[in-house]
């Protein structure tokens, strides 16, 4: 089912291609960043731009020369076009990692959605006993089982069970700030190579804002083999789409008339060379990727039924292999292991045939290294050929992810069943997942005209009085650990014989990391012997 995710967009200019046109992105996990290219941003009108609105000088610059020019100096002098060819020189620019570390913070939560969203049981239909005495098949559980959280009993040995589900998840907010007006803010203070006559100069805070829309959509198969009465072993295989559109637009760089000491346009401008302190519009990139996602194999045996199966524990372990491509979210780039247990209970059927079935569950996920937990890292630059691209993220751990869930299944009879349940994830307990907060600066310096007497808008147009303003938005925090939980609600019907169709609504209760209010899930399954 086809679905798009668009994705944080960090503030980034990058080259332009030589026709004036922005290069598209080469996948999924880049859109991100291509969706900051400006046509409108290059330089001297050769097609280039510079990778970040947040960029830094790496070469020493005095401008000192350059002030006493602007300010009425009769020609700009040797040391006056130095200073102006280094401040307008590609190559002496890097990439800032202050403000780059926001993309990582979203990648991480990305690649966590992946590994945790929940799964349809792959053992959750009709499971039939043989009755020792009379040999027929008789049903062992009371219940169709549940359907978000993995059910205790074994489906019995020789048994077969062939499950599909798809599950849509729309992504509209990041920490409780809706995804389709966030504030990326640069707070600067950041020592550069730039300096007036031997005084160091700080970069100057700076805005963008950024629109998207984020959607994953997945279809999984699952087939799960009976290899004992005690033992089910299970085989998932996903199909993941995801697409990313975003566009990053009202960028605001708080340097005043963008002159003079202590700040300076130069090393935080939206074109290096040329005082371009505003940009209403930046750019918009999309993209969209549908493949294979991460294998999943699951082991699970019963290590304890008690008379009349009234109790069933069970013992387990899902093991994630990277097959999907990471690079375009359809995997998360590493092997990931989780360990789990599995209880669940059984009344005495009630005079109307009613069973009530609690059951809870636990586990542990442990992951890998992977790019979706690393940081942008741009390529050296250059003004011949690429200017910042492409880029490349640096390897990090994903955070490992205790998981428990607990509710019931009320069963109406042998062909219906009802199902609620709680599930909660704590994410980065061990390994810490990247996140941000938002950061508020007062004072701040609004661009103001050329004569640095009034405000200005890029229409021309008066921009805010007083031109000393206010500021927030978000920056990042490094690593953190936060908890995300679930509601659910789903039902399940026998369509005929062992045919099992059922559907479940996801409610997310909280405002951490990537959230998904709402996301439905449909699948059938059936059980059948060899």
């Amino acid at each position: 089912m086809s679905a798009r995710i668009a994705v944080f967009a960090g503030a980034f200019l990058f080259l332009l291609s030589g026709n004036g046109a922005a290069q598209g992105p080469p996948n999924v996990s880049q859109v991100l960043v291509y969706s900051a290219i400006n046509p409108a941003n290059a330089a001297g009108g050769s097609g280039q731009a510079f990778p970040s609105i947040f960029s830094e000088t790496k070469q020493t610059a005095d401008l000192g020369p350059v002030l006493q020019y602007l300010n009425g100096a009769a020609s700009c002098g040797a040391a006056c076009a130095a200073a102006v060819n280094t401040i307008g020189t590609a190559g002496n620019y890097t990439v800032n990692q202050s403000f780059g570390s926001l993309l990582g913070a979203l990648n991480g939560s990305i690649a966590t959605a992946l590994s945790i969203v929940p799964l349809a049981s792959p053992a959750s239909g009709v499971i039939l006993r043989k009755d020792p005495v009379t040999g027929l098949q008789l049903d062992e559980s009371a219940t169709l089982g549940p359907i978000f959280t993995e059910r205790a009993e074994t489906l019995g040995k020789g048994r077969f069970y062939i499950g599909f589900s798809n599950q849509d998840f729309h992504f509209t907010h990041f920490n409780g700030a809706s995804l389709n007006g966030l504030s990326v803010f640069y707070g600067g203070g950041q020592s550069t190579a730039l300096n007036v006559n031997g005084t160091a100069l700080g970069t100057v805070p700076a805005l963008a804002r950024v629109g998207m829309d984020v959607r994953l959509s997945q279809d999984i198969t699952f087939l799960t083999y009976g290899v004992t009465d005690r033992f089910d072993l299970s085989v998932g295989i996903p199909v993941v789409h995801s697409a990313v559109a975003a566009r990053t637009y009202g960028g605001v760089i708080y340097a005043g008339n963008g002159y003079g000491s202590p700040t300076c346009w130069c090393t935080s401008t939206f074109t290096p060379g040329a005082p371009t302190l505003l940009e209403p519009q930046i750019g918009q990139a999309s993209y969209g990727k549908t493949g294979f996602g991460d294998l999943l194999v699951r082991g699970k045996v019963t290590v304890f039924r008690s008379k009349g199966s009234h109790t069933v524990v069970g013992l387990g372990s899902d093991l994630r292999f990277a097959t999907g491509d990471v690079n375009n979210y359809l995997g998360v780039g590493t092997t990931s292991v989780k360990p789990f247990a599995a209880v669940s209970f059984f009344s005495k059927p009630f005079h109307n045939g009613v069973v009530v079935s609690p059951h809870l569950d636990a586990g542990w996920q442990f992951s890998g290294k992977s790019i979706l937990a690393g940081q942008l890292e741009g390529t050296s630059l250059s003004t011949s050929g690429i200017v910042g691209a492409p880029f490349s993220f640096s390897k990090a751990y994903l955070p490992d992810v205790f998981s428990w869930s607990t509710g019931a299944e009320i069963a109406l009879g042998n062909r219906s069943t009802i199902v609620a349940d709680v599930l909660g994830n704590q994410i980065g307990w061990i390994h810490g997942i990247q996140n941000t907060k938002t950061l508020t600066l007062n004072n701040l310096s609004y661009p103001t005209g050329p004569n640095g007497s009034l405000p200005f808008n890029p229409d021309g147009s008066a921009g805010p009085t007083p031109a000393t303003v206010s500021a927030s938005g978000l920056v990042a925090t490094g690593r953190v650990s936060y908890g995300q939980y679930n509601a659910s609600f789903g039902y399940k019907a026998r369509v005929a014989g062992n045919l099992i169709a059922y559907f479940d609504a996801l409610i997310r209760l909280d405002n951490n990391g990537l959230t998904a209010r709402f996301s439905p899930l449909f699948g059938i399954g059936y059980s059948f012997s060899q």
